[in-house]
């Protein structure tokens, strides 16, 4: 399927063609005219993804134009895994092909197109051979698929009179406005722990194909329980205030167990998570994060950039504060972290900025964020989100700080809570991520994100790509038998706006990556306790209940018994669980010690390890079966979840 024909629906752009040539004369045309540069553009709406020509107008200023002076403008292009979410990139190569731009003048002049940038998103056309009078204009036809995430675009216009001039900004940027296809994905969030009776509220979210909140869906649903008890809502029709998001409030569960709630409208069905219904309240409960995400934000001077600033890579088009609301208010998820990139531009005043942002969304016992940046060295030395839980705390970036040893001094005289999260990128051969130990900052690491598959290793995915490998530098096998305590997270590595956004339909390619913690509640305090103390566990991007245990340890926890060990392992799948394991790490290398194959949603168990004879380490992996098939790639869509592990040392209590 080539490019145009993938994302163009026929039909669904024909009516804006007809309005904007109809409408070239009245507006395009107009003879009205002032002494300010501006740019139009039409349509001034596109549904995500479609394929549309986009037609734009300069106008040229009091002092005109003379050749070698001209106009440029930007559009958010991206690559390898960001690729689907932009829009073409522009070419002048075939007419034929998405992206193509094609340039003329009003009173005849030639128009050179030259296209550059770090993804070649900017467009500049210059004038070739004659004066482009005051009230000229220059026109410019992009043919290509625009973004599929959806937001009001600004197209950033500069102009200059000639080659000599210094580029000058338009008084004000044109817009077009980006919507939503109908809905295709429906969320039902419910809280992962309850006690019986306990209220609750259930958030239902409609999504369209690309993970964009469907504002027009008018569907009237019905609800259905497994347990049977339970105090729930018999149907609701969503109306347009609800923009395609509805908190349903006083909700409750009337029996014990995992339970879930069904939902559907006749053709879309829900796509729910388990709620795990105690007779008495949860000591902990398990919260769902994403703490690793990148916008942009603080790098500064963002626009008409000529190389790549860090930041999102990806244009700089995208802010913390519309991250941090999808990840809210359409992910429904308990807390997330920005955290950007140390590039040269982000200085005290972008790390001050994104404090401030973050701060701006807690809502203790709702949402919770931290505050948090990216160190990126080489490769070799691996990339870590450091995280912070007070304000005061410094970016200590890699131009100054090269090297994980040169860090951890830095974090030692600035003395304040800190977290220093492994980010695992390319399985290189020379990864010294594991070369020295450091159990006081390391405390969690991300056994999964983007890196591990679908996207950028095309067509080799291997979603377990970071755990396995007693002998692979970069895995966390290799860790845990050289001496590394540490618990395990997934988080998105999101570069669109979109964190905890997952690959819930084939177009829906950017999978999130959850971390879930084990907390007493849902604020900084509690949830940095969670971290700490390694009470965690990753998932693929959906929301799996996972609960595990070693003689009533938790996973996380570290201990001494020369008894068998009694392990404990809950689930509670978001689709058919294929596989529950428990593995067992020893001086012998790591072996699965227990297999179940489910075949439904939900799974208890004991296993008392008999062969428990040394100082081990269990963890225990869970997957799902494949939600869909590939396409093209053939990647794997079934979901996964791992645990942090606990580790067992054989000697007397």
């Amino acid at each position: 399927m080539g490019p145009l024909e993938d994302r163009y629906s026929p039909g669904r752009s024909k009516l804006l063609l007809i309005v904007f040539y109809c409408s070239l004369t009245t507006i395009l045309y107009s003879q009205t005219m002032d002494n300010e540069a501006r740019m139009q553009i039409l349509p001034k709406e596109a549904v995500a993804g479609s394929f549309q020509k986009i037609q734009l107008a300069f106008t040229v200023g009091g002092s005109g134009m003379n050749a070698g002076g001209g106009m440029r403008f930007e559009i958010p292009v991206a690559y390898l895994e960001t690729k689907p979410y932009f829009w073409s990139t522009p070419q002048t190569r075939s007419s034929q092909s998405a992206g193509y731009v094609s340039a003329s003048a009003s009173n005849g002049a030639g128009v050179s197109i030259n296209i550059y940038g770090p993804r070649d998103g900017i467009i500049e056309c210059v004038l070739q051979d004659k004066h482009l009078p005051p009230g000229g204009r220059i026109f410019i036809e992009y043919s290509g698929n625009v973004q599929s995430i959806c937001w009001k675009l600004s197209i950033r216009t500069q102009w200059r009179a000639s080659a000599k001039d210094p580029w000058l900004r338009t008084k004000e940027y044109p817009e077009i406005k980006i919507l939503p296809e109908p809905a295709s994905v429906m969320l039902v969030v419910t809280p992962a722990d309850l006690k019986v009776d306990e209220a609750f509220e259930m958030a239902l979210v409609l999504m369209d194909r690309y993970g964009n909140r469907a504002i027009g869906y008018l569907g009237t649903l019905k609800f259905k329980s497994s347990d049977s008890a339970a105090a729930i809502p018999e149907s609701y029709s969503f109306v347009q205030a609800d923009s395609g998001v509805h908190v349903f409030k006083g909700l409750r569960y009337r029996t014990t167990g995992f339970q879930r709630i069904e939902v559907t409208d006749g053709e879309l069905k829900g796509r729910y998570n388990y709620t795990e219904v105690s007779s008495v309240a949860p000591h902990y409960r398990r919260y769902f994060g994403d703490t690793h995400f990148h916008t942009g934000t603080g790098i500064g001077s963002r626009e008409f950039a000529l190389r790549d600033l860090g930041g999102d890579h990806r244009g700089q088009f995208i802010s913390e504060e519309e991250a941090y609301e999808y990840v809210r208010d359409v992910m429904r998820l308990d807390f997330a972290s920005a955290s950007e990139h140390d590039a040269a531009r982000f200085t005290d005043s972008g790390w001050t900025e994104s404090q401030q942002i973050s701060d701006s969304f807690v809502n203790p016992g709702k949402f919770t964020t931290f505050y948090a940046y990216e160190w990126t060295p080489v490769p070799q030395e691996g990339h870590h989100v450091i995280m912070y839980k007070e304000k005061e705390s410094k970016v200590f970036n890699r131009f100054d700080y090269p090297t994980k040893t040169d860090l951890w001094k830095a974090f030692d005289r600035q003395n304040r809570p800190t977290l220093m999260i492994p980010h695992p990128m390319w399985a290189q051969p020379d990864h010294r991520i594991w070369d020295h130990v450091n159990n006081k900052y390391r405390k969690i690491g991300e056994i999964y994100s983007l890196w591990n598959t679908r996207f950028l290793l095309k067509p080799n995915d291997d979603v377990q790509r970071f755990e396995l490998g007693i002998g692979n530098p970069w895995s966390f096998q290799y860790a845990w038998a050289h001496g590394h305590r540490i618990g395990v997270i997934g988080s998105s590595d999101n570069h669109t706006g979109r964190p905890g956004l997952n690959n819930f339909t084939f177009y829906t390619e950017h999978t999130a990556g959850l971390a879930a913690a084990i907390s007493e509640g849902n604020n900084r305090d509690d949830l940095w306790d969670a971290f700490q103390s390694r009470r965690t566990y990753a998932t693929t991007g959906t929301r799996i209940l996972l609960d595990f245990t070693s003689d009533n340890h938790l996973m996380g926890d570290e201990y001494h018994t020369k008894e068998p060990t009694h392990l404990k392992v809950r689930v509670a799948g978001t689709n058919i669980l294929e596989k529950v394991e428990i593995v067992r790490g020893d001086t012998t290398g790591y072996h699965v010690i227990c297999s179940k194959a489910p075949g439904r949603e939900t799974v208890s168990f004991d296993y008392i390890d008999k062969d428990f004879s040394g100082d081990c380490v269990y963890y225990v992996r869970v997957k799902q079966v494949n939600e869909f098939g590939g396409g093209a790639w053939a990647y794997p869509t079934g979901e996964m979840a791992w645990s942090s592990p606990i580790w067992v040392n054989y000697k007397d209590n």
